[in-house]
Parts: structure tokens; sequence; C-alpha cells
């Protein structure tokens, strides 16, 4: 079977979208920037009983995404499904937005995938196989108090690009789609969210959550998971593509009697940019 190459996929979405991968029987290429998660990443999923090759490359890096293709390319000249997961975030006002910070975003969230998916376009075409963005809530969706201007952009950036190149690489064979999550209870949510709050700042979070989520509580990386599992089926998902899939409990067609959801954090509250979303700098939780 031609093998599924997921970035950002030693941890978090990535790896919850391998692992549901591997439990379909695809073999896999990870990508992500740390070895010693990659390594546990592999011995974990190699339980599946399928083939699991890793990449450590870190894509924010300009040169990155060729050394990777060529890697990919001297292991198989077939994918199957190529999931664009590696991404980050930064949440800053118009005004406090540097140059840098913007490129950073634009660089991972929409040329990386670019890249990528053109270069692997011959093997992706061999193996009429499908490409998934991991996209996000926030292309549509803003939040009183947490400012996302240029993040964003780069989210609508990669499902207008989705659309397009369904149109374009479906006369291919090759189908496109974006999967946007909703907040998922990610190791990095965890991190830079929940472990900032103190017990009361927790608890009306919870509780903010149940009245503005139809569905309840936040989703888990399972979640989203088995949505990349269906887009990614030849089978279940033959005749999809060109779709933002929105994975969430509906918070968008619900407010709150009064006012909009957002929780003030603790100034300072940060945290790196990882192998899949997480904001640089969050002062503010909102939904």
């Amino acid at each position: 079977m031609s093998p599924a190459v997921v970035t950002g996929g030693s941890d978090g979405l990535g790896y919850a979208i391998a692992s549901a991968l591997t439990a379909q029987g695809a073999d896999l290429i990870l990508i992500a920037r740390d070895p010693d998660r990659l390594k546990a990443a592999r011995d974990s999923l190699l339980q599946h009983g399928t083939s699991v090759h890793t990449l450590t490359a870190d894509l924010s890096d300009p040169g990155a995404v060729t050394t990777v293709a060529r890697e990919i390319l001297a292991l198989t000249d077939r994918v199957s499904t190529l999931v664009n997961n590696a991404g980050t975030a930064h949440f800053a006002s118009l005004g406090d937005t540097s140059t840098d910070a913007f490129d950073t975003m634009w660089h991972l969230n929409v040329k990386v995938p670019f890249l990528l998916s053109q270069a692997l376009l011959d093997a992706l075409i061999l193996a009429r196989g499908s490409i998934i963005n991991i996209s996000s809530y926030w292309a549509h969706k803003m939040a009183a108090g947490r400012t996302s201007a240029a993040y964003s952009a780069t989210r609508d950036a990669i499902n207008s690009m989705t659309r397009a190149l369904a149109s374009e690489l479906g006369p291919s064979g090759v189908r496109v789609n974006a999967i946007a999550p909703g907040a998922v209870h990610t190791s990095t949510y965890e991190h830079a969210y929940l472990g900032q709050m103190n017990p009361q700042q927790r608890q009306a979070h919870d509780q903010q959550v149940s009245v503005a989520y139809p569905l309840g509580p936040i989703g888990s990386p399972q979640d989203i998971a088995e949505a990349a599992a269906y887009l990614a089926s030849p089978r279940a998902a033959r005749w999809t593509t060109g779709i933002i899939l929105a994975v969430d409990p509906a918070h968008w067609v619900r407010r709150p009697p009064g006012s909009a959801i957002v929780m003030a954090m603790p100034s300072g509250a940060t945290s790196a940019a990882s192998d899949s979303d997480s904001p640089s700098r969050a002062n503010f939780v909102a939904w």
C-alpha cells in the first residue's frame, strides 16, 4: 500500500491522525522536528503492524521542504495521502504583529503545504491519492478580545488553496480537502491555556464551554483523526473533494445570552510554535 505522509506527526493532532490511518492499514512517513518524540511516536504506531518511517525536519527552515520531499521520494514513488498538519499561530493585534511573525505563519501555514503538495504531486497522481490540509475555525470565526488578523488570513488562504487544488487536480484523480477543527484538547492546549488557569478560571472555562457548545465539551485529537481517516479513504470519500470539513461542536451557531465568551488568561502565558497549531503568545482564550 502506498504510504501516507503526515507533517507534524509526532504528537497532538498529527499523531492522532497518523494513528487513525495506521488503524486502516496505512504505512506511514512521519515528519516532525523533535527526533525523540518521533521515535516515541514510531514505536507506538508500530503496534498496528504497518511500516513507519520518520524524517526529522524543521519545516520552518526555507530549504526543508525540498530536502524532505527528496527523502520521501527516495522511499516511495507513490503517496496515498498527504496530511499537511504542521503549522503555527500567533495571536496579536494589527499594530503588534511583526513582519517576522507574519512571515513565519505564512510560511508554515500556507507556503509549506503548497510546496510539499507540489513536490509530491507526481507521487500523489500515481497513487490517485488525496491531500488533507489542516485549517482552523479561525478562518471564519472571530472573537472579541482575541485579535487574529494574521493567523486568520493564513487559515482562509489554506481553505482557498484547498478548493483551487481540488478543481485543478480532480481530473488527475487526486482529491483535496481540508479539516477546520474547533477547540481541541491537545497537550499544547493544556500547556498554553488550561495549565495557566487557577481553579476558579478553570471552573469558569468549563462552564462557559458547556454553554457555548451545543455538543458540550471541547474536542479530542481523535475527533479530528476520525475525520481525516474518512477523507483519506479512497472508498468512503471517493466522491468528496474541495470541502472544508468543520469538526467542532457548532460553537458558531450559539452565543451565550448577553455576551461573547472571552476569558482573560494570566499575562505572559506563552507557548512556542510546535509541530501543530500553538499560539506563540496567548493572553486570552476565546470561543
